[in-house]
């Protein structure tokens, strides 16, 4: 049963002392400056009650004069309940901003982290779809193995300037054949529309590269093959790290795959300074922009139509690199086989062993995202 606090007036009150007790225990009980209780007798609910001083409250309290508080309910030291007075009316801690509590900034309750949320957003890979997606970095290297191999092809003499600009030319009609059935596949008749944009600033630059062929071999006559050979390499290195890998840029070049065109234009330019031809400089630079901007786009539409045929494009071509490199270098060409290998296999069982140590974690001290709803008429 409730019992509700009642207004006594003064006067009615009466102090009863204990007599009951001896003068040392009154003494003593006198010494703890303890207040001595007020026996009401009976409250408004017929059941014993005791009045609580004002002073035995506390500065820090609020004592409402003629508060009746159940006998039972009082602790031993006068307090309600075991707490002291002055937090019984203390309310519950809510997670708000925007008002004053009786709680300090950094309080938390017992419900913080109920709303602890682990590895949420994290995604779980499969094997053989990691295999697969490491193709367009297989692809890269060996495209560039294979250039390499080429260089050296003509350095030495092995192979012409002619052979290889027929060869160039061959490949480049084949690709465009291709293109074109890709185009029907996908139904993507706009895209005929830049591919005779290609071709003619394709034409209009080879005609332009060919009249520079002549400055272009002797560029770097006095500069050093070593330093010659120490530049391509930085460049080339430069174009494996910010080769466009993704596959959703199917017709133009955009940062950061224009950074690494550059770097791959500029190292051919350095390796065709180094050949004895004009005839040679012109097929050699020819083919490192055909490679170079034309090929990565073919590369790209044969991953988006089918994952397995671009793994097998990256056969092919580590294939074709391992083979040129065997009558330049076995070491390389070995080197070359165990890298591809490596990438093909073990980094993706790698990213899978090392991705149950990943531990994400969201919760209450996160900052809000909002949410935008987008309405259309």
């Amino acid at each position: 049963m409730k019992i509700v606090p009642t207004r006594i007036g003064v006067s009615f009150l009466s102090r009863r002392r204990e007599t009951s007790a001896s003068p040392a225990t009154s003494a003593g009980a006198n010494t703890n400056n303890t207040p001595a209780q007020l026996h009401l007798g009976n409250g408004p609910s017929g059941r014993s009650s005791t009045l609580v001083p004002e002073a035995h409250a506390g500065a820090d309290a609020t004592c409402w004069p003629g508060l009746y508080l159940p006998t039972s309910a009082l602790a031993s030291d006068g307090t309600a309940g075991g707490q002291p007075t002055g937090v019984r009316g203390r309310r519950p801690w809510r997670k708000l901003l925007y008002i004053k509590q009786e709680y300090p900034d950094d309080y938390v309750d017992e419900t913080f982290l109920m709303e602890l949320q682990k590895n949420t957003n994290v995604r779980m890979y499969d094997y053989s779809t990691v295999v697969m997606q490491t193709a367009v970095v297989t692809q890269h290297i060996s495209s560039i193995m294979v250039f390499i191999a080429v260089f050296i092809s003509l350095y030495r003499g092995s192979l012409t300037g002619q052979v290889l600009l027929w060869c160039s030319s061959v490949s480049t009609l084949f690709g465009f054949v291709f293109w074109d059935l890709l185009n029907m596949y996908l139904r993507t008749p706009e895209q005929r529309i830049v591919r005779f944009k290609l071709i003619k600033g394709a034409v209009l630059f080879a005609l332009l590269l060919f009249g520079l062929s002549p400055i272009l071999r002797t560029l770097t006559e006095d500069t050093s093959s070593d330093t010659i050979w120490a530049m391509t390499v930085i460049f080339f290195c430069v174009n494996l790290a910010f080769h466009d890998y993704s596959t959703g840029n199917l017709t133009n070049i955009r940062f950061p795959g224009s950074v690494s065109l550059n770097a791959a234009v500029l190292g051919s330019v350095l390796l065709a300074s180094q050949l004895n031809s004009n005839l040679s400089v012109f097929a050699f630079l020819a083919f490192a922009l055909k490679w170079f901007a034309l090929f990565p786009i073919f590369r790209r539409y044969l991953k988006r139509i089918s994952a397995a045929a671009s793994m097998a494009m990256a056969i092919v071509l580590a294939l074709i690199a391992a083979a040129m490199f065997l009558y330049i270098s076995r070491a390389i060409a070995m080197l070359h086989v165990f890298i591809t290998l490596f990438i093909t296999f073990g980094c993706p069982l790698w990213l899978i062993w090392v991705q149950r140590y990943k531990n994400e974690m969201h919760g209450p001290w996160d900052e809000a995202r909002p949410i935008v709803h987008h309405y259309y008429l």
